[in-house]
Formats: C-alpha cells, structure tokens, sequence
C-alpha cells in the first residue's frame, strides 16, 4: 500500500482518536512475552508462526511491530529488548508500509462501497504465495508477514493460511493476532507459538496514561477502571470521552429520574457513522458499570467507574440487567439492527428495572 493511501482511506487495524500500532514504539507490559520471543530468535530454532492473543487494546499489535522491525534488521537500543526507536531506517520504512520484506494483512478498504471490508478476502491471502516467492528486497533476507487479525479471516482465508502455515518458505516469520483464538481453526492455533498477553495493572496503566495524553483527572481514572487491564481501550477511551465516558456519566446520574430524552438523545448520538468506531467502546463501558454495580450491592465496596449508581437494586438485577446488555450488544455485532431503537430500549431497560 502506498502512503498516499494510508493518509487517504481509513485503516482496520487503526482504534479511532488512536496512533496506528505501527507508530508506537513503547510498550507498556508483557516484559515475559517479549522476552520469550528474543530467547527464541537468539537460540537459532525460532519458529516461523507465532499467534499473539489477548483482549483488544492489550498490545497485541505493538508488541507484533516491535517483533517486525526487530525480524527485519532494527537496532535495538537494548540487546535484551526489542526496543527499536522512531529514528531507524528499518522502522521507518515498516511505518510507511515500505518495506520490501514486511506484508501487512488486514481488512482492506472497499473503493466501491467506500467503506473497509468486514472480512479478509482469500484473493488477498493467495497474493501472498508471490510475496513469499520473490527474492527478498531488502539486505535482511528474512520476510515477516503480519496478520492483523486473524479472527477476520473467513473461512476460506483460513484454509489458505494454513496451507502457507503447513508448507512455510525458508526463513519465513508469520505473526498473527487474535482476541478470540477459540474461534480459530484447531490446525492454525497448532501450527504456532502462542504468546498469551495478560491484563496490565492498573497502577502501571495509570503511570503511563499519565505520560502520553493530557485529560482531567476524573476521565482517566474513569478510562483506567473500564479498559481491563488493556493499555490501547484505555487510551482509546479518554481519547473519544466525549462521544464514550462523558455521554455515559450523565446517563448513570439521570437514573433516578424519567429520563427519556436523555435516552433517546444518546442513543441517536451512539447511532450515527462518526461514532460507529466508538460504539463497541459504549456497550462495553455500560456493562461494566452494570457489574460494579452488581458487586457493590452485595459488599458495599465501589471498584469500578465514576460513583456507584444513584438508585437501588437487588443484586440480581444488576446481574440479569448486566447479561442483558451483553447479549443485546453481541446480537447487534451479528446481525443488522436499528442502531437508534437498539440503544433507546436497552437503556430505558436499564432506567425502568
């Protein structure tokens, strides 16, 4: 992909108000992962598939750049890292897509419906076999290809990768990501290493939001509570608090009164196509706040977002409304539905239990 293209047409692995992956160079967590992986690239037996899984927003794809640019010939300032910098001539061309060694598979954008595809297409994987085949361009002769992710393949695409998977070329490195690995082909998740990146620590979370974006200290706290433990949501939440945490905020406080213009103004907020990137961001945050709620019913103990809720409910309907609000939402990623009507009701469920 040319960079005329990157700046013009959206990009499927890019969270909205977010540095695309490729343009992080820190990494916050997952020291283990890392170091496992440089431990098997300095032993000379090192693996040529590697399956990097966690929840979104964990690191999944940062730590993936920082194996890319290190596979392809970075300095690291670090022998015992992978902590190649901005300023180096390898991870400047990877962040221009520009490397001849480096191929980045992704949803690509449709130019005909103007928007990105939903799925990874087989004709892209098959192009591959010609990346794969070519004489490496750059001076390091290894070729790194980065799937990204692999839970949209679809199922022709699947078997497409596990055929590269089963016959790899010579000095070949695929890096595949996923944060649902249990829906993946058995074949594929046997075919390679798993590097399993767990939930980061708040405090260390804290520490680094701290140092990379300016926002009042209420959003942050907020962002920190809700992004399990993922480095990427939580920036990605202070980032977008305006169409996510704040819109949030002032429906929890109305809960004590009719409040449906407030839904419903929310609700037609969350439906329109700018905020489409955000919506998942929205579902997620609610159910948690459900949760908080659920547990602060039974001990009395606030862990969770913004303030515990100003009205009163069992415990069990904090939970069943908590289901209810992960089932409406994962019925909405399935199947087409009135995005507004969808909203409207779920939160009126909430106001009205």
């Amino acid at each position: 992909m040319r960079t005329a293209e990157i700046e013009t047409f959206p990009e499927a692995d890019k969270a909205d108000g977010c540095l695309h992956p490729r343009h992080v160079y820190d990494l916050i967590g997952h020291k283990e992962a890392e170091q496992r992986f440089i431990k098997a690239r300095q032993s000379g037996r090192l693996h040529h598939a590697w399956l990097i899984t966690g929840a979104p927003g964990i690191g999944k794809a940062t730590l993936a750049y920082r194996i890319v640019r290190y596979m392809l010939g970075g300095h690291s300032l670090l022998q015992s890292t992978l902590n190649i910098p901005e300023n180096d001539p390898v991870a400047q061309r990877i962040a221009a897509l520009g490397h001849g060694n480096f191929s980045l598979l992704r949803r690509p954008y449709d130019h005909k419906t103007k928007k990105i595809r939903n799925d990874i297409p087989v004709d892209d994987v098959r192009a591959l076999a010609a990346f794969f085949q070519s004489t490496a361009a750059e001076g390091e002769n290894w070729r790194v290809c980065l799937i990204d992710k692999a839970d949209d393949l679809n199922r022709n695409s699947e078997n497409a990768i596990l055929k590269l998977l089963e016959e790899p070329p010579e000095r070949t490195l695929f890096v595949l990501l996923s944060s649902a690995p249990g829906q993946l082909l058995p074949t594929i998740r046997s075919r390679c290493m798993t590097l399993n990146l767990r939930a980061v620590p708040e405090d260390d979370i804290q520490h680094w939001i701290g140092h990379h974006i300016e926002a009042k200290d209420e959003i942050k706290d907020a962002a920190i509570k809700l992004c399990r433990g993922a480095p990427g949501k939580a920036l990605a939440l202070v980032q977008n608090a305006e169409s996510v945490l704040q819109p949030l905020s002032k429906y929890l406080a109305s809960l004590s009164s009719h409040g449906s213009a407030v839904d419903m103004s929310l609700s037609k907020m969350l439906a329109m196509q700018a905020n489409h990137g955000t919506r998942d961001l929205f579902w997620e945050a609610l159910e948690d706040v459900l949760q908080s709620q659920a547990i602060f019913s039974v001990t009395g103990e606030w862990r969770g977002a913004f303030k515990p809720l100003p009205v009163s409910k069992p415990p069990k309907t904090w939970a069943r409304l908590r289901e209810q609000v992960t089932e409406t939402h994962q019925r909405e990623q399935a199947i087409n539905l009135d995005k507004t009507a969808v909203m409207f009701d779920t939160l009126s469920a909430i106001r009205a239990a």
